[in-house]
């Protein structure tokens, strides 16, 4: 229903109101409404809602909507859905049609493209016991994998998480903001699915140990006690930690690794107990600037602190790297590249040099590491990540892998998309399939700081490759794009600040 706004004391009425209920003025003194964009996910649309109709997020992240965004505007996916998937071609994320952001990575539907259809006719029904470790992507796309074959055998997923799993990169993207018990739009499937798919969830369980002779799993529940699991069918997706370099102090309260909704109710809770308005951001990678951008958004003073020479020195070549940091200080953000951290006090960060940086909260963000522990305490091979084949089976049988716990044929497979499917191939071939996983590419895209960056293949900076390239350059635009080609073939792309030609790059280079 469209709404007036009364100009006396600013209430937001249904249109056709007479009488302002709130102050009692007349119609004269009312306005029509105007629009507004969430700058969380894009969505536009009318002011004087509570919060995004989209991803959910209050008021504090909406911002009067400028004739381009009016003019670009895409409704929100209505209730029910059309029910047909679509496939996000920057980070590979499949979800319902209509959506205003992928719910994973947050660009436009421009780089949607209708999702594979991906059934099967492959039918085993038993009753043996399938038991998924872990609560990310990759174990909810094994369930769901194993669940489509077998409609007859018990299906659990063991997670220390108290959450369903839920779109993890999108932590960052809104450090400071209050996801909720109810996950405001970040659960990749809400209890119901569970529950109608008959799959087990057993939260707040950590996973003490595997014993593939006698095929059971030791567990701690949330009460404490202690237990054991029998499988038929074991899947290892333990998924990745937040690691933490040995640096003096890094063990301090107001330290924060952001990798679950938990930590991002613990940056909130540091932020109103210390009354923070300086921060550091230890690590200039995507989730580092990712979150100092979100901290900066939500009021504070931040420095990224990052070690290496220039940001995304993986992803990036030299020019975009220092380009990048040039765009984030003028965002407002200080970036000091090459930093050597010698500790971390109560409120600073100290150089080796003895420079000094204020902070109440520091994010570390410094790199993941694959949960391999239990796997190697179990037998099952470990070279830096689980190992599993194309199949995504391990060298202990029936036991599988997937996530980013493991990689496939010495490839590790960190990424959301490379999750989900590993998942999937996992689920299919425990169930009793065989099928083979196909290696998915991986980009990198950030949308902070007031601007765009897509990286995709190579940076130009292999030794053993000479490459051709074309840039340009253009600092009043603040844009740069990079090609790179090896015999005629495009291989590697970089953009910033207009990012639109990566679907192109993207297909180009599949």
């Amino acid at each position: 229903m469209a709404k007036v706004k009364c100009t006396i004391c600013g209430a937001y009425l249904p249109e056709g109101t007479e009488e302002c209920p709130v102050c009692g003025v007349s119609s004269e003194c009312f306005e029509p409404v105007g629009m507004v964009k969430c700058t969380f996910c894009g969505a536009v649309f009318e002011e004087g809602v509570d919060a995004c109709p989209v991803c959910s997020v209050g008021p504090e992240y909406f911002e009067p909507a400028s004739a381009e965004d009016l003019a670009s505007r895409i409704q929100p996916a209505s209730s029910g859905g059309s029910g047909s998937m679509v496939k996000c071609l920057v980070c590979g994320a499949e979800f319902e049609e209509g959506a205003v952001a992928c719910p994973v990575c947050g660009v436009g539907p421009e780089n949607f493209i209708p999702a594979e259809k991906k059934g099967t006719d492959f039918r085993k029904d038993t009753e043996e016991f399938f038991v998924i470790i872990g609560g990310g992507p990759a174990a909810k796309s094994a369930a769901e994998a194993v669940r489509e074959r077998n409609q007859t055998a018990t299906v659990t997923i063991v997670t220390q998480e108290s959450h369903l799993p839920y779109n993890r990169p999108m932590l960052t993207k809104g450090i400071v903001r209050d996801f909720g018990d109810n996950y405001n739009g970040l659960v990749i499937e809400g209890p119901e699915w569970y529950e109608e798919n008959r799959i087990n969830f057993a939260s707040g369980t950590e996973v003490l140990g595997v014993d593939t002779a006698a095929k059971t799993v030791s567990i701690r529940n949330a009460d404490g006690s202690s237990g054991q699991m029998k499988y038929d069918k074991l899947i290892y997706a333990l998924g990745a930690y937040c690691f933490v370099p040995p640096i003096k102090g890094a063990d301090l309260g107001h330290v924060v690794s952001v990798r679950s909704i938990a930590d991002t109710e613990k940056v909130r809770r540091i932020i109103a107990e210390r009354k923070a308005s300086k921060a550091v951001c230890i690590g200039g990678g995507v989730m580092g600037l990712e979150g100092a951008w979100g901290l900066k958004e939500g009021g504070l003073e931040v420095t990224v602190l990052e070690t290496a020479p220039g940001l995304l020195p993986r992803q990036l070549d030299d020019t975009a790297s220092e380009m990048l940091k040039e765009l984030c200080i003028e965002a407002g953000v200080d970036v000091v590249t090459g930093a050597k951290i010698a500790e971390i006090r109560e409120n600073a960060v100290v150089l080796d040099d003895g420079t000094e940086y204020e902070a109440q909260l520091v994010i570390m963000s410094t790199g993941m590491r694959p949960h391999t522990a239990v796997a190697e305490e179990s037998g099952i091979a470990v070279d830096k990540w689980v190992l599993a084949d194309d199949h995504m089976r391990t060298n202990v049988p029936d036991v599988f892998t997937a996530g980013d716990c493991c990689s496939v044929d010495g490839q590790p497979q960190a990424f959301w998309a490379q999750a989900v499917e590993t998942g999937r191939i996992a689920g299919a071939n425990a169930a009793g399939e065989e099928i083979r996983y196909r290696s998915i590419g991986s980009s990198l895209v950030i949308e902070a700081m007031n601007t765009s960056v897509f990286a995709l293949g190579t940076n130009g900076k292999d030794p053993d490759r000479k490459f051709r390239s074309e840039q340009i350059k253009d600092d009043v635009k603040k844009t740069y794009s990079k090609y790179y080609y090896d015999h005629g073939k495009l291989v590697g792309t970089i953009l910033i600040g207009d990012i639109s030609a990566m679907s192109t790059a993207i297909t180009k280079m599949k």
